[in-house]
């Protein structure tokens, strides 16, 4: 079985404060004598719904990293809390390069301000996946951390090279013990995100 955890992209959606909605329109073209077409056109922030948060352009990773071991930890029970190692339980099971998740279930929040308020992991949380050498850390909400520390969250993984993965969805669906993971984000050269 294979279970989706991307979002969506929707038109009028906006996945930031004071960002810019999604747009999605249709336009005519003209194609010299072989007469018009029509195409969608999409305008959107490349931070927008479930994406690779690469902070500085230009940034890549070998497609190799995009398949691996997954983990996902339930850590609805903090709310909009500050999740900390320990609300992984006992002696939490990571392996260098897994692909590791937190459901929050935020993302029921999302087209509400509620979203932009989402639960942010813990400086210490983070300190432990840097030390696993984790491959990906993902998460159901806006990002692993709130406005201010957002940025330099993503700034300090990317500097232990670990992958960061936001706005992901449907975490519930996915099994309690290890999965695997494929993930192909959109290659767009001399990007901040993907």
């Amino acid at each position: 079985m294979l279970v989706d955890i991307s979002l969506p992209i929707k038109r009028g959606t906006m996945f930031r404060k004071g960002g810019m909605p999604v747009d999605i329109s249709s336009r005519t073209f003209r194609n010299g004598t072989d007469g018009f077409y029509k195409a969608d056109i999409l305008t959107m922030a490349l931070h927008t719904a479930t994406h690779i948060d690469l902070v500085f352009a230009g940034k890549e990773f070998a497609l190799e990293r995009m398949i691996g071991q997954g983990r996902v930890f339930n850590v609805t029970k903090a709310g909009k809390n500050t999740i900390t190692l320990n609300d992984l339980g006992n002696n939490p099971e990571v392996e260098e390069g897994d692909f590791v998740f937190f459901r929050t279930d935020w993302s029921k929040f999302l087209g509400t301000d509620r979203y932009f308020e989402h639960p942010e992991l813990s400086l210490e949380l983070i300190n432990w996946l840097i030390l696993k050498r984790i491959n990906v850390v993902g998460i159901d909400a806006q990002g692993l951390a709130r406005d201010p520390k957002h940025g330099d969250y993503d700034r300090l993984m990317l500097k232990n090279d670990i992958v960061v993965l936001e706005n992901l969805v449907n975490l519930s669906a996915l099994p309690k013990d290890k999965f695997r993971v494929y993930c192909f984000p959109v290659k767009i050269e001399n990007a901040d995100a993907m």
